[in-house]
């Protein structure tokens, strides 16, 4: 059985996000692309920087134990809401990863992918993950 490690908590109410432990607490809203008020962030934003940051911080992971500078990591997230056919709306994530000084960063990529908590829920038929030119 699996040790659970950690729990975030966040509530959410009209307009608010904001975490148990005080360090979170954002007014959120729907991009006004989507007819919402655009004031604060929006759940596509929060969901970018959640898969983002996570698999920087399992990038850094993999970095550090090949002996490479995590310095100059860095990824682009990009959450795109597509219209679906029945009611309500699917996600695509594109990820883009710079890492200038990995000697093989295919392979960080591939060992940080396979840490990330966060890139292994999501359907891989809506992921798609690069390293930057």
């Amino acid at each position: 059985m699996a040790t659970d490690l950690y729990t975030a908590v966040v509530t959410s109410t009209s307009g608010t996000a904001r975490s148990d432990d005080g360090n979170l607490s954002l007014a959120v809203h729907e991009p006004t692309a989507l007819k919402g008020t655009g004031e604060g962030t929006n759940p596509e934003q929060l969901m970018a920087a959640a898969l983002g940051t996570c698999l920087l911080e399992s990038l850094r992971i993999a970095t550090s134990s090949t002996g490479g500078n995590v310095d100059d990591v860095s990824v682009e997230t990009r959450v795109t809401l597509v219209e679906d056919d029945g009611p309500g709306y699917s996600a695509r994530y594109a990820l883009s990863v710079s890492l200038p000084s990995a000697e093989d960063a295919d392979a960080v990529l591939q060992q940080a992918l396979a840490i990330c908590p966060f890139t292994k829920t999501v359907d891989p038929a809506v992921l798609e993950v690069t390293v930057a030119a």
